[in-house]
């Protein structure tokens, strides 16, 4: 559980002070006229210097979650991409309470956050994923700012200002100079010109103005627009309906995705490889990724490096492990143990016979609707005693929705399962497939 209260790591502050961070303002009236900022509701937070405000959560979330499980599926993922011919890397993306520690408030203080400890429990997420042979980028190191330097993020608004897409890019071009086979990838030319200032809409900012009686600084940013010199533009856009394999695929959060921060564009400008991006707005952090992944794009032209930026409060684990086990199946061979099926009486519902899978270990089951795209997918598992027990998908209503869908078909019985009713808002087409996908040994596991 993310945690913003922490007393002991707030006593032990008190004791260290001047060596653990920063010293913090003192407290101030509000620039303005707010108040009751940090009241219960899910904007709750509190106000710094230069009109930055920082969310309760999780601007000043102590504890990211990441745990070892959730490392050794990462490497699990990493290592079936590589198979496939797809060097994986991962970005987690910083708190803005690590990323402009200079505006910190001293009630942050108060409540337990810590910049320094914080910063270490981030830097131990990139040493740990690090050891497992998993490319990370340090978007901490780069993102952080000062009172004399641009903002990477902006004051009252969670997303990245195109001075910190810039930032970030520059981190990303880093990781990528090291790896095996980046090197070798054909490169163009590309340029990078101003594309005038935007004033962008923003729900932080309108909530946090009804309890201000002085108007906000408006989310405001220089753009940018990047172009391949003598060919096609770099930067954002096409990635779910590309027709040739991109050279990075750029599966971005909201808080970095979208033309403001122009992050693709300066990932091509910083590496003169052609980079393509997704995003999906209002989306969690597996929004972007599975649709790709499960995409007949990723399918039939797969990139040379998937990127994938997620902001570190958003935990991997929130919704159990099946969310990552499908991404690892969908970055494996296609699975091609076509199981019996039958159609239900709706023409929306698949029966599957998986009496025949090892019940020890049956793996995932690959769901193909035959052509019709889907957001939400049950799964009906009947054991061998009659008994059902049910599973879902649901995909972020904003994202693309695709044809495929992994599900695990372990955990329901010792003797595993019988049959599976498959029912979607959809009707499936002609040539929809169920299909087992056995699971490879996890990455690391004995």
């Amino acid at each position: 559980m993310i945690a913003v209260l922490r007393p002991l790591a707030a006593a032990l502050a008190l004791g260290a002070g001047a060596a653990l961070g920063p010293a913090l303002p003192a407290a101030a009236e509000s620039a303005f006229g707010c108040s009751d900022l940090d009241a219960r509701n899910r904007m709750a937070a509190v106000e710094g210097a230069d009109g930055i405000f920082f969310r309760l959560l999780p601007d000043l979330a102590m504890d990211p979650a990441f745990s070892d499980e959730t490392v050794l599926q990462m490497a699990s993922l990493s290592q079936a991409l590589a198979e496939g011919g797809t060097t994986f890397v991962y970005v987690p993306l910083p708190t803005r309470g690590l990323a402009m520690p200079h505006a910190l408030p001293a009630t942050a203080f108060d409540l337990g956050f810590d910049p320094a400890l914080a910063a270490s429990l981030y830097d131990d997420i990139l040493t740990r994923l690090s050891e497992r042979g998993i490319a990370t980028a340090n978007a901490r190191s780069v993102l952080v700012g000062g009172p004399d330097k641009t903002p990477s993020f902006f004051g009252a608004d969670p997303r990245l200002t195109s001075a910190g897409g810039a930032r970030l890019a520059g981190a990303i071009a880093t990781t990528l100079k090291d790896l095996a086979g980046v090197a070798e990838l054909p490169r163009g030319k590309f340029e990078t010109r101003s594309a005038g200032p935007v004033n962008l809409p923003s729900d932080m900012r309108t909530f946090l103005q009804r309890h201000c009686l002085a108007p906000l600084p408006p989310v405001s940013t220089e753009t940018y627009a990047t172009t391949r010199l003598g060919g096609a533009s770099g930067g954002s856009g096409g990635l779910m309906g590309t027709a040739t394999a991109p050279r990075i695929a750029l599966l971005s959060h909201e808080d970095t995705g979208g033309t403001a921060s122009n992050l693709a564009g300066f990932l091509s400008d910083s590496t003169g490889l052609d980079v393509l991006e997704y995003s999906v707005p209002g989306g969690n952090g597996f929004a972007a990724i599975s649709s790709y992944m499960t995409s007949q794009a990723f399918r039939e032209q797969r990139p040379a490096v998937l990127i994938w930026v997620n902001p570190i409060y958003e935990s991997l684990a929130a919704r159990g492990d099946q969310p990552m086990r499908e991404l690892i199946a969908a970055a494996g061979p296609d699975c091609r143990q076509d199981l019996p099926i039958g159609q239900g009486t709706d023409g929306q519902t698949l029966i599957a016979d998986i009496s025949g899978l090892d019940p020890v270990r049956p793996g995932m089951l690959m769901v193909d609707t035959g052509g019709t795209p889907s957001l939400e997918m049950r799964f009906d598992f009947r054991g061998r005693d009659g008994t059902v027990r049910s599973r879902w998908i649901t995909r972020d209503p904003a994202q693309i929705a695709t044809g495929r869908f992994y599900v695990p078909a372990d955990g329901l019985w010792p003797d595993g399962a019988a049959t599976v009713d498959i029912h979607m808002a959809g009707a499936f087409g002609p040539s929809a497939r169920v299909a087992a996908c056995p699971e490879p040994t996890p990455s690391g596991a004995p």
